[in-house]
């Protein structure tokens, strides 16, 4: 079955499977959609356009390249017979792997020679980026916390609990009673839960651990997994990562995206010049 023509390059069936499966792997998808069928269906479209592109030019890929992608491939498998049927589960022989291997070189250099990912931003450029977009560099305000837990609600579950914080006096003693004592799986942890921001736990639990200071203990309260007592061990106030921090990330970051956009641009025109032909059967 074709699925679609690319300026006379039909498109099969079974390569559009091939690429469906690994848009809904990446998805974390089980049954495909409306949207990733056209995603799919995409990729290849623009795939084949790319290289026909560069087909056109003077780019050439020697049989060494071939040869040593092909050896990487095949390290990666423990044995020779195990890369054999791979190939034979994907109904592929070497031939075309080798083939496969050849276009995806050819678009890699095409890419390279087209879509540099080396342009100049200035410093000034970063820095007002930086001051324009300064909450995506904000740190959340956190804190480390340990809990001991009684599971359930009953007044026999609480009265427990009620025992136990008498008998903490310091966080060495929270500790102690925490490894004994708390029906939680950080137990194994002294009850450590870890660093965490404002709404990750429930609200109750959340809204006293925010209020409390360092080596605070809580009193008994109650969420819906039973009754805590809550430790702070640390804080965190929020901040924002310096300039400095962040220039080298925000650079690199810049640079992609306009690598993408002028690959967008330019997928753009080659559409709008291509001869695209798609079976709606498949929608």
């Amino acid at each position: 079955m074709i699925i679609a023509k690319v300026n006379g390059y039909d498109i099969t069936e079974e390569e559009f499977n091939a690429e469906l499966k690994i848009i809904i792997k990446k998805s974390h998808i089980e049954q495909p959609s409306y949207k990733t069928k056209k995603v799919a269906l995409g990729n290849l479209i623009d795939g084949y356009l790319v290289l026909q592109s560069a087909e056109k030019t003077k780019i050439e890929i020697s049989q060494n390249e071939i040869d040593d992608k092909l050896l990487d491939i095949m390290l990666k498998f423990n044995t020779q017979e195990e890369f054999k049927q791979v190939l034979y589960d994907h109904n592929l022989d070497t031939d075309k792997i080798k083939r496969k291997i050849k276009n995806d070189l050819l678009i890699e250099k095409y890419y390279q020679q087209n879509f540099p990912t080396t342009i100049e931003i200035t410093i000034e450029k970063l820095k007002e980026i930086y001051q324009e977009n300064l909450d995506s560099f904000k740190t959340e305000e956190m804190v480390e916390a340990s809990h001991i837990l009684i599971k359930d609600h009953t007044s026999e579950s609480l009265k427990k609990l009620k025992e136990i914080r008498i008998g903490i006096k310091n966080p060495e003693d929270f500790k102690k009673e925490a490894k004994i004592c708390s029906e939680c799986p950080s137990n194994c942890k002294e009850g450590s839960l870890g660093y965490f921001t404002k709404g990750k736990m429930v609200k109750e639990f959340d809204e006293i651990a925010f209020s409390m200071d360092v080596n605070e203990i809580s009193e008994p309260i109650k969420t819906q997994f039973g009754y805590h007592i809550i430790m702070i061990t640390d804080k965190k106030k929020q901040t924002f990562a310096k300039f400095d921090q962040v220039k080298g990330a925000l650079e690199k970051r810049l640079i992609q995206i306009d690598r993408e956009l002028k690959l967008i641009r330019h997928l753009k025109a080659l559409r709008a010049k291509a001869d695209i032909t798609i079976n709606e059967e498949l929608f």
